[in-house]
Order: structure tokens, then C-alpha cells, then sequence
């Protein structure tokens, strides 16, 4: 198994939607023993788009061939009706510097503001994780990446739950750390109620090494992968419910760190995590997050002058944000149609609008959200390094606003029903149509 970052240069179909258009040429760049991981259209026009993607290459003979070898992506499930509880998707990209989101929970006001206008918000750990902090509103659902994209393409539902027990794995890389860990799982035990006490250090060092794609984003690749599946079955063994993991990320300099800090660049490890997490939640189906041990404690110094990073300098393990979210992710169900699950299970069907930057319309949320013909919010507030706007994407179902207050207005009025062109002026009148 091999896990590697490609880029591909498309030609799109004539379809009602991108994610339609782009399904059968991205297939045929994929190649056959090949799983994209992560994917987003970071350039579009109607006759070419390029997509950045991260993809696992593996051979037919390996105990994951079967689970890799389906591709959601290429089979979305569609929505059939709008069902209650009415709930939000929330999308805070990784690695490409959001404005809101790309430090540590700084994304957490934004979130708990939207989600008081939901029954549920679904968000990943990206929008709340804090290293000791996790700020999250109680009807906030901590879903991985990789879920929160397979829940929108109809392939996952969530099961609310109110505790979860979970396993930790730790990158041998980091074992001079191995006590913060244990004191962090002790303390959540101990303050919170946490059930946390299984841990397993990894049979070999992952190898986690940071990378950049061709847009500036923060991606990364993990040199032993089989390391990681080893732990989760070896923890799933004990009857965990949920995995967290840490590990350390080799490639950040000095001056990476100086320039994330300063807002120059995205941050250096963001999306490399993001590929842990993603395998797991493919090939285990089990709510999963991930903290970075600390690769840079010698370089960071004792404190910053940008509060938005400030979480990140009271910690060692940044551990504890993880702990809490996962001791009450929902499980994830994968499931044949949005229609056919429980009623306790909310699946897309649910999702009455998905909120995401408004420059980061090429990202699975989005694009399954215009296949399903969903409310997309674009908030132009949330800058971040990509460009890929609706001017270029041409979305009939996006909304754009400038603020998340002002998405927050949408969101209601979606919810109860109120035509959004009834709160703007001029209004137009009846029209008859012969």
C-alpha cells in the first residue's frame, strides 16, 4: 500500500452537476487498484478542470483490496426527500488557510453560532479541535473528513450517541512524549468521564511527512500506512467504538511555522492528518481524529502574537480536544439509501444546507451538495488560499453572503420556510407564465 498526492487534468462531461461530469474521466485517470483519499476541483471552466488528489495505491491481493476498491465518489446516493431534524453540514477545509478555521478552534464561535439555528450541525474536527480546548455546542456532530464527504454522498448515516469508548495509538516517533499522552488520557478519564484507558504504541514509525500541492495547499503522505490499520484492528479487538491517534509530522521548518503563524501559509500539518484519519474512516467505518505530537516544541517558542494560535501554545500532546470530541461522535452506519435507515439515524436526507468558504466550491460537500440540489452558503468572509468561486463553478443552488452572521440569517429562514427573496429589495411580482 502506497499513499501518494497526483494531480489530474480533466475534460468534463455535459451533466447536470460537477460531480456527474467529472465521475467517468476521473475514473479512467484513476486507474484500476487506486482509492482517492481526498479530492478537490482546484481549477474549473466548462471544457477543463485539474483536480488535487490524494490517493492510496494498492495491489489486489492486499486485506483491504476489496473496501478500497469501491469508490463513493463514482456512486453517489441521492437525497429523496427533506426529512426532520433539520441539520447544517459545516465544511472548515484543511490546509488551505482558512480566515476562520486555520488555527487551532478558532472556528469554534462560528460553529456553535450556526448550530444554534439547527436541530444538529454536522462539522469535522478541523472546525473545533483546540488542543486542550474543544468548545463544541451539545448538538454539535464531530464526524472525520472522509465521513462528513461519504455522509453527503449518501453512503453514511449518523447514529447519535451519548458516550463512546476509545482507543489511542501513538507513533513511536514520538515516544519521548508517551507520558503527556497518558496524562492526557488519565486527566480526561479522571475530570471528564472519559472512557480512554487503551492505548497501543504502533509496531514501526509511521513516516508522516508534510507536503505541498501545486496550489499552496498543506497536504503530506504517510510512509507506513499498514501501521496504522495494525493498531485500529488491534484496538477494535479490545471493543473500542472511536480511535484517536498522535504522531509526528517530519518536514516543518522554522520558517513554515514563523509564516503560518503570520497567516502567510496554511498550517504545515493540517492536511497530512487529514490522510490518517481518512484511511481509517474508510476501512473501519468508526468515528477517528488526530492530534500532531509536538514536531516543532523547539522552534515555537512560549508564545505568539496572533490569538487565533494561542491554543496551540498551552499544550504538548494537543491531545484532550480530540478525547472530547470522540467521547461523543456519532457512530457511522454505512447504508444502500438515505431512506432506508432508522428514524434515530440522520443521513442526507437531513441536511436542509451546507455552509463552506466561499472560494472552496470544489470540495466533495460541495459538489455533492449541488447534486443533491442542496442550499450551498458560500461565506466570502472565510478566505483561503484556493479560488475556486462560483464565478468558475456557475452553481445554481449557491447562496452567497458575506459573513457568518449573515449565513446564520439563511439558515433560519430555510428552516422555517421563508422565501429568501421575500427579505430582499426590490421584490418582484407575480409573473404568469403561457
Amino acid at each position: 500500500m502506497r499513499i501518494e498526492n497526483c494531480t489530474y487534468r480533466l475534460r468534463p462531461e455535459p451533466c447536470a452537476s460537477w460531480l456527474e461530469a467529472i465521475a467517468k474521466p476521473f475514473a479512467e485517470g484513476l486507474g484500476e487498484h487506486a482509492y482517492p483519499l481526498r479530492l478537490s476541483l482546484v481549477e474549473a471552466s466548462a471544457s477543463s478542470v485539474t483536480i488535487e488528489a490524494t490517493v492510496v495505491r494498492f495491489s489486489q491481493d492486499e486485506p483491504h483490496a476489496a473496501a478500497l476498491a469501491e469508490v463513493e465518489l463514482l456512486n453517489p446516493r441521492r437525497r429523496t426527500h427533506p426529512s426532520q431534524p433539520f441539520c447544517v453540514a459545516q465544511i472548515v477545509p484543511t490546509g488551505v488557510r482558512c480566515e476562520f478555521g486555520g488555527y487551532a478552534g478558532d472556528a469554534s464561535p462560528v460553529t456553535n453560532l450556526l448550530a444554534s439555528v439547527a436541530d444538529f450541525l454536522v462539522t469535522h474536527p478541523n472546525a473545533v479541535n483546540a488542543s486542550e480546548l474543544n468548545e463544541m455546542a451539545d448538538n454539535v456532530l464531530y464526524v472525520e473528513g472522509k465521513a462528513l464527504d461519504d455522509f453527503l454522498l449518501g453512503h453514511v448515516g449518523l447514529a447519535p450517541v451519548s458516550c463512546n469508548r476509545i482507543g489511542t495509538f501513538v507513533d513511536p516517533t514520538g515516544i519521548d512524549h508517551l507520558d503527556y499522552v497518558i496524562n492526557t488520557l488519565n486527566a480526561a478519564r479522571t475530570v471528564k468521564g472519559v472512557s480512554c484507558e487503551l492505548y497501543t504504541v504502533l509496531e514501526k514509525q509511521l513516516g508522516v511527512q508534510i507536503e505541498w500541492s501545486g496550489t499552496g495547499c498543506a497536504v503530506g503522505t504517510v510512509l507506513a500506512p499498514e501501521a496504522i490499520l495494525n493498531a485500529v484492528a488491534k484496538l477494535l479487538q479490545q471493543k473500542v467504538e472511536a480511535v484517536g491517534g498522535v504522531s509526528v509530522i517530519h518536514g516543518v521548518t522554522k520558517e513554515m511555522f514563523t509564516r503560518h503563524m503570520s497567516g502567510e501559509i496554511p498550517n504545515p500539518s493540517g492536511g497530512v492528518e487529514a490522510i490518517i484519519t481518512h484511511l481509517i474512516t474508510k476501512l473501519f467505518r468508526i468515528p477517528c481524529a488526530h492530534a500532531p505530537l509536538p514536531y516543532y516544541q523547539s522552534m515555537k517558542g512560549s508564545q505568539t502574537g496572533n490569538p487565533r494560535a494561542a491554543a496551540e501554545f498551552i499544550s504538548t500532546p494537543h491531545y484532550y480536544c480530540v478525547l472530547k470530541g470522540l467521547s461523543r461522535a456519532p457512530h457511522l452506519l454505512s447504508i444502500q439509501s438515505p431512506e432506508q435507515t432508522p428514524s434515530q439515524v440522520i443521513t442526507i436526507n437531513n441536511i436542509g444546507a451546507v455552509v463552506t468558504p466561499a472560494s472552496c466550491l470544489g470540495g466533495i460537500p460541495a459538489l455533492a451538495a449541488e447534486y443533491h440540489g442542496i442550499p450551498l452558503i458560500a461565506v466570502r468572509e472565510n478566505r483561503t488560499v484556493l479560488d475556486v468561486t462560483n464565478d468558475r463553478m456557475g452553481m445554481k443552488n449557491v447562496i452567497e453572503v458575506n459573513s457568518y452572521l449573515e449565513a446564520v440569517g439563511v439558515i433560519l429562514a430555510l428552516r422555517k420556510g421563508i422565501s429568501l427573496a421575500s427579505l430582499r429589495r426590490p421584490i418582484c411580482g407575480a409573473r404568469r407564465v403561457n
